[in-house]
């Protein structure tokens, strides 16, 4: 019977799933830059009678924490060591070998699937190729920073491999970035002092942790008043878009 209606009529359902097809496509697109309302936090009423507060933090870029294995914590810092004996204070690659030595559980392998679980979390799934560019370790004494910085490249991270002893540790606890804090603290920052919005987010150091965030993304590590050594590693890597 479909010979029988007008062109247009015989037409009509197919424009019309199309158009529905592309809207869907558009909508999922145009998802991604949508933050899910989900509260960070809840502070309860100070006095009988008043409501609850939800916190929300839906704006600006996400960080992902995660915690490496200690065997691979063991294995880096080995190579560190041969490099770095007892004396921090320098920055070096980490070889291809190096990189890949432990299989599924190396360095490369654990790195790729956790930048695939991030983007994931930030509907983001890597359609194409994760490829990581260059691994390196930053070895630091007492005293040094590394200054606010942003790396060219669409996914970096920090692993921490080693951290220091910290003298006047409580004393130094109760300050902040702003004060001049001198804990060896990672910070990373977003616009500037801006009213009725928070810009800065500071994390202690605890050797596994590592974090993974947007290249563009300022961050820095400030100075630790102690002994021994910060000893981190870092990452860049580029995400293709599966063209």
């Amino acid at each position: 019977m479909d010979e029988l209606k007008p062109a247009a009529a015989r037409g009509a359902p197919n424009k019309a799933a199309a158009l529905d097809k592309a809207g869907a496509r558009k909508t999922r697109a145009l998802k991604k830059y949508e933050a899910a309302p989900i509260a960070g936090g809840r502070v309860a009423g100070r006095h009988p009678g008043e409501s609850d507060l939800a916190l929300f933090s839906p704006f600006g870029p996400l960080i992902a924490q995660a915690v490496m294995p200690q065997p691979l914590i063991e294995r880096l810092n080995r190579y560190g060591d041969r490099i770095v004996g007892d004396r921090p204070g320098m920055e070096f690659l980490v070889p291809k070998d190096v990189a890949l030595d432990g299989g599924e559980r190396s360095l490369m392998r654990e790195t790729e699937a956790l930048i695939r679980r991030y983007l994931t979390l930030i509907d983001e799934p890597a359609t194409g190729a994760v490829t990581i560019d260059v691994f390196w370790i930053v070895s630091q004494g007492p005293g040094t920073p590394s200054p606010v910085h942003f790396h060219s490249c669409d996914i970096s991270g920090v692993l921490y491999l080693k951290t220091p002893e910290l003298a006047n540790e409580e004393n130094e606890l109760q300050k902040t970035y702003i004060s001049g804090r001198q804990a060896g603290y990672i910070n990373f920052l977003i616009g500037g002092k801006q009213r009725f919005a928070k810009s800065l987010v500071s994390f202690r150091p605890r050797v596994g942790d590592f974090y993974i965030f947007p290249g563009w993304l300022l961050h820095g590590a400030e100075p630790f008043r102690g002994g021994g050594e910060r000893r981190s590693l870092a990452f860049n890597a580029f995400v293709g878009d599966g063209d």
